[in-house]
């Protein structure tokens, strides 16, 4: 596979012919002028094929799959064989190429078809008009993909951008509106500004006087960058002007609020950002397609073993008849052969014995379905829709139904063991409300003290609590949008900022209005005017945002909003920089007393400038915001402007932001631990609120002990580790010692624990992302410490973690972990992006933070709760249908095969086949149709009761059905099936005279075979039958159809003349003409084929199954009797084994070393606090019993938060 990889990656390289650029750009632009310059066009290519590359790369594509490459081989050997001398093929090669080429045909028609979908996408974007400006200063209409570097665009109100552009002129003076949710998934507005001279005028007045602006332009290469852009801007006669991403405009991203633009081409097709960033997500192999190439491995072992022992037989065989075989004309043999027969023998070329084993290879090519990857893909599709259009899964309030984006990962749904989910607008709807604040000293918005009493102290006096809202309405980037009822609407970066802006409003500063002057407050005596002199925008580093105001009354003042521990690190030393929140333990209790609830907060903070200060501020700012040209890092000179700044702060207050969980999350997340999937929630929130929110979602339960890394109190270290290493050791340690108590074994050790042998209910591991995951990710002997100890917990909680952790923490449980979890992550956010394409399956939450998480998922679902029916219920059905159909596809094909190797044990292992190649080539088809049925219709257990009983999982989660062993117990059982399909009909053909008729006509070897082979279709036939479990009006048709297919087709071969005369009849094949009507008109050909060889063969199937059932029955079977009535179902669903050690496939998963790890393994809690040992040493371990310990320890300051939870706070439905 691994070759296969890197040839296709050879041929995507040849086929495309791009040179990634590497020099600024020059532009010599006079508006209205033909652009300059040789630069790619702007057409847009999402499609895979052209006419020239479609069949070389599609050809390429599907052979990549094992199967094919199988068949491929064997149509080679089979070509050699039939047209050499080296070997002799026993099958027509085109018996072998010719469905091959159907089958690959049908999927690369279905890769063609979905591509002219593509190409009719990219010819309308790429026609698309624009309107350029043309030299009399009138507008001109283009093609989008005619335009060029150079060209000036004008774009209208809620129109597209259809290149990267330079912003020259705006309607709205010095600014326009952009959202660009189809780039970064941010559904608020952007402020952008036209290139513009030092005292802020832009160089193209107008639309009129735009046709006779000269300039020059200077700018960065081509890159993916959706948040940068650097150049100059050089006008004619005028000093040269920087240019940043602020007036830099991406194509994709539309007009909004604005008149219209003027903007300069600077890059076009494959050189824009949103084509350097539209890479397809990564691609993905399922858990299924390993498991069956896994399978396919295993069988194709066994064909070899097979095809060896053959040619082994034959040599023992010959070595001791060749006597007996003087007609045969053997070239060894040549001195004993008669006079008669020398001609021919000097004539004959015999191949070696040895030349016998590519036939016997040939022979059991079967071995492999043909068409199973078909089959999937087409199930695959089939449940696709099934997700798409089921009801339960269709959120009403935003009229979204669930959508698989992906086909091939539906049983990997079924097969799930960690899930990592996002917190913000995926647990939560990310729907912030202004709940709660601090300031003076006073928490506002309980009981005691609410929000009304906070607003009339605004109205009344001059106080801390009017900053904190002052800051809250002036300090943010919201811009005001009318809708069409013309009411105001809030555009903001992030639910938090529409929350705080809002909140402002509730406490009577209501912000107004926007332009590029400053912000307007309608406060509670008249309008407040605060000119915005500069904004110090927020970033994932910085953790903060400031705006630098001149107030009403003239003062130049600095607002801050950030993480606690960032602007309380930047605050006056001591409680100066605290004294309007009346001190730091003051303002740490509130934030704890906040983050209890489950709140969001923040710190707000201002610094009053003096009129020097805050002109050199703004002159260094300026420079660092024109900075320009290679080497220059603007980034480092604005953080550099910021500090000097961003310093001795005086804390006003703090807020807190409500938001709601989504409705069912808690019962959704319950009911996935009940289903033995272990869950890890990755939040950037301090630990205090994670944990909090944790008991809400019931992720964390009261009878949990929280083992907290790194434990309290903990510090960097000589290793600079906090400690976590020697924390891990221990915890991993005393886990191992509670699993060895349990079971009551000596001797265990932590060693023990490596493949998760110990699991427990009651552990829950807390992690913190600045110190313990930044210690721990990237150290090898960490990172397995940390699998070793998070294997055993029941949940995981992750705060303060960035994407950049997120994606880590994936990979490393997904790839580093012993047993190879399936992994699920799911988020709604740019952020999620990361884990979610990291994760075996992708989920992405059609939320509030635009479509790029649900654009890069496997599966979009609009609420979290739909997750629990995703994997419950369609994963679980999912994987028992794909599981019973690929079983059945391997069974049926070994028991062909098995009675070829029956047949030359009696033909003195001769390499003959029994059957004609063509009906041979057909068996696939015959048998195909039920297997259809089964991945379309069968559910063995209703949906209803699979969400009842979420240990129902364990099927997939386990790999109860789908596995090697699994697959050895059938091969096992299909040797069985093929020894009655064989013997039977050779004790009947012998015992009723043999090959001679009473009217001396013969019964030649197809005639034989056409018998076999009828009645091991038959007995395949009822085998299906007796497996699948729904019987619709669908199945009952393929079921009767398979039959009339079967009988037809052997007639039609004994009989179709292909010849273009009568004169000269040709057969399909001469040998098999007239075979029908020999063995329709016999009646032991009927007594055989429909009545002995099924029932003897389905009667050992059901004897099988009735042992199974009555005496080593596992969790599914207990589903099915509870299913149909027969069991009770709380009772039968306790917390025994979900399978039987003592059944016959246990025995198989035993022997060949592949059992995995299941739920018996349980460490109780008793067994947990015998091994925690003493208060001491389990603070030491960070462990904590949330139903002993009380109290909170924040270290505001450090960023290095931990959390002793006191009895487990009611799970307040935030909804």
């Amino acid at each position: 596979m691994e070759l296969f990889t890197r040839m296709s990656t050879f041929i995507d390289k040849l086929l495309t012919f791009e040179v990634e650029p590497d020099q600024w750009r020059h532009l010599d632009v006079a508006c209205g002028a033909p652009p300059t310059g040789s630069y790619c066009d702007n057409k847009i290519r999402t499609f895979k094929y052209t006419a020239i590359t479609f069949f070389p790369k599609s050809l390429f594509e599907q052979f990549r799959r094992t199967a094919n490459q199988y068949f491929l081989a064997i149509s080679i050997l089979m070509m050699i064989g039939e047209y050499t001398t080296l070997f002799y093929s026993p099958l027509s090669p085109w018996s072998t190429v010719m469905p091959l080429m159907v089958i690959v045909g049908i999927a690369m028609a279905k890769e063609g078809f979905e591509d002219m979908k593509r190409h009719k996408s990219d010819r309308a974007v790429n026609n698309a008009p624009a309107r350029v400006l043309a030299p009399d200063g009138s507008e001109s209409t283009l093609r989008w993909r005619d335009l060029k570097p150079g060209h000036v665009v004008a774009v209208r109100d809620r129109e597209e951008i259809p290149a990267d552009l330079v912003l020259l002129w705006s309607s709205e003076g010095v600014q326009a509106y952009v959202e660009t949710a189809n780039i970064d998934g941010e559904t608020n507005l952007k402020i952008k500004k036209p290139a513009s001279d030092d005292e802020g005028r832009p160089f193209v007045p107008s639309v009129a006087g735009a046709h006779e602006t000269k300039f020059d332009l200077e700018f960065e290469p081509p890159n993916g960058k959706v948040h940068t852009f650097e150049g100059t801007f050089r006008p004619a006669g005028a000093a040269e002007a920087p240019l940043d991403a602020n007036s830099f405009l991406l194509r994709g991203s539309v007009l909004r609020n604005t008149g219209e633009v003027l903007g300069v081409v600077a890059y076009t097709g494959k050189d824009t950002r949103l084509v350097r960033n539209s890479r397809a997500a990564p691609s993905k192999l399922s858990e299924l397609e390993r498991v069956v190439n896994n399978i396919i491995y295993f069988i194709l072992g066994s064909m070899v073993t097979l095809t060896t022992v053959s040619l082994i037989a034959y040599l023992v065989f010959i070595g001791g008849n060749r006597k007996n075989f003087w007609y045969i004309c053997e070239r060894t043999n040549r001195k004993r052969v008669p006079s008669l027969f020398t001609n021919e023998c000097d004539v004959k070329n015999f191949p070696p014995p040895g030349s016998l084993w590519p036939t016997f290879f040939i022979l059991y090519t079967n071995f492999v379905p043909l068409s199973l990857y078909v089959t999937i893909e087409i199930c695959n599709l089939v449940q696709s829709f099934y997700i798409n259009f089921d009801l339960e899964m269709y959120d009403d309030i935003s009229d979204t139904p669930a959508l698989a984006r992906t086909s091939n990962m539906n049983a990997d749904l079924g097969m799930i063991a960690h899930v990592f989910s996002d917190k913000t607008g995926t647990l939560t709807q990310n729907v912030m409300t202004f709940r709660m604040c601090a300031a003076g000293g006073v928490s506002y918005g309980g009981p005691d003290h609410p929000l009304s009493e906070m607003r009339a102290e605004i109205a009344s006096t001059d106080c801390a609590a009017r900053d904190l809202a002052t800051i809250m309405g002036v300090c943010h980037t919201v811009v005001p949008e009318k809708n069409e009822q013309g009411e105001v609407e809030y555009r903001a970066e992030s639910p938090d900022e529409e929350a705080l802006v809002d909140g402002a409003a509730q406490l009577g500063l209501a912000f107004a209005t926007r332009d590029p002057a400053g912000i307007t407050l309608d406060a509670f005596d008249g309008e407040r005017r605060y000119a915005v002199l500069a904004v110090l925008p927020f970033d994932s580093a910085r953790k903060r945002m400031s705006t630098l105001v001149r107030t009403p009354d003239g003062v130049a003042r600095l607002m801050c909003k950030g993480a606690d521990n960032i602007v309380l690190g930047l605050a006056k030393e001591g409680d100066e920089g605290c004294a309007k929140v009346g001190g730091r333990d003051v303002l740490q209790k509130a934030l704890a007393d906040f983050a209890t609830e489950g709140l969001r907060t923040l710190v707000l903070a201002q610094r009053d400038l003096t009129d020097d200060e805050c002109a050199a501020f703004q002159k260094r700012w300026r420079a660092a915001e024109t900075a320009a040209g290679k080497g220059v890092d603007r980034a480092k000179l604005l953080a550099e402007a910021a500090a000097t700044v961003e310093r001795d702060l005086e804390v006003v207050g703090a807020t807190a932001i409500e938001d709601k969980l989504q409705d069912g999350a808690p019962d959704t997340i319950a009911e996935l631990a009940k289903a033995g999937i272990k869950l890890w929630v990755l939040t950037g929130d301090k630990v205090e609120t994670a944990v909090n929110i944790g008991y809400s979602t019931k992720l964390l339960t009261p009878d949990m002990y929280l083992v907290r890394v790194p434990a309290e109190g903990a510090v960097a270290g000589d290793l600079g580790d906090y400690g976590v290493t020697a924390q891990l050791e221990g915890l991993v340690d005393v886990v191992a010692k509670a699993a060895t108590l349990e079971s009551g074994e000596v001797g265990s050790s932590s060693s023990s624990l490596g493949n998760a042998a110990a699991n427990s209910d009651h552990l829950a591991l807390v992690l913190e992302g600045a110190t313990a995951l930044e210690a721990i990710l990237g150290d090898d002997r960490r990172e397995q410490l940390l699998i070793q100890l998070a294997s055993s917990c029941k949940a995981v909680l992750a705060c303060r973690v960035s994407p950049a952790q997120k994606r880590l923490i994936v990979g490393l449980m997904r790839r580093k972990s012993p047993d190879k979890p399936i992994t699920l992550a799911i988020g709604d956010g740019a952020n999620d992006v990361g884990m979610i394409q990291e994760a075996h399956v992708g989920v992405g939450i059609s939320g509030k933070e635009g479509r790029q998480a649900v654009n890069n998922a496997d599966f979009a679902i609009a609420q979290f709760r739909f997750l629990k029916l995703l994997c419950l219920k369609h994963g679980r059905i999912n994987y028992r249908r794909f599981a019973k159909l690929i079983i059945y596809s391997f069974f049926k094909n070994i028991a062909l095969v098995f009675v070829l190797f029956w047949y030359n044990n009696d033909n003195g292992w001769s390499g003959a086949s029994l059957y004609n190649p063509w009906v041979y080539s057909g068996y696939n088809f015959f048998l195909g149709l039920l297997p259809f049925c089964m991945g379309f219709f069968d559910v063995d257990t209703s949906s209803e009761t699979l969400l009842k009983y979420p240990r129902l999982y364990a099927a997939g989660l386990h790999r109860m059905d789908l596995n090697v062993a699994n697959m050895a117990y059938n091969t096992v059982e299909a040797v069985a099936a093929s020894v009655v399909c064989y013997y039977v009909p050779r004790a009947f053909y012998e015992d009723s005279g043999g090959i001679w008729n009473h009217n001396g006509e013969a019964s030649d070897v197809w005639v034989y075979g056409t018998l076999v082979f009828t009645g091991l279709v038959q007995a395949m036939m009822v085998r299906a039958a007796v497996l699948v479990d729904i019987w619709n009006p669908a199945t009952q048709f393929c079921a009767v159809f398979q039959v009339l297919m079967l009988y037809s087709f052997i007639l039609f071969m004994a009989q179709t003349d292909a010849g273009v005369t009568k004169e000269e009849p040709t057969f399909v094949d001469y040998s098999y003409f007239g075979v029908a009507y020999k063995t329709y008109s016999s009646l032991l050909f009927w007594l055989a084929t429909l009545l002995l060889v099924p029932a003897i063969v389905t009667a050992l199937q059901l004897l099988m199954q009735f042992v199974h059932l009555e005496y080593f029955a596992d969790i599914n079977d207990i589903g099915r009797e509870i299913d149909h009535g027969y069991l009770d179902g709380e009772q039968a669903m306790g917390k025994g084994p979900v399978f039987s050690r003592c059944s016959l496939n246990s025995f198989m998963k035993d022997a060949l070393g592949c059992r995995r790890p299941d739920a018996e393994s349980q460490v109780s809690k008793a067994s947990l606090a015998e091994t925690f040992g003493s208060r001491q040493e389990s603070q030491r371990l960070g462990v904590v019993d949330s139903e002993s310990h009380t109290g909170h320890n924040y270290d505001h300051a450090s960023g290095e938060s931990f959390f002793t939870p006191a009895t487990a706070p009611a799970a307040a439905e935030h909804a």
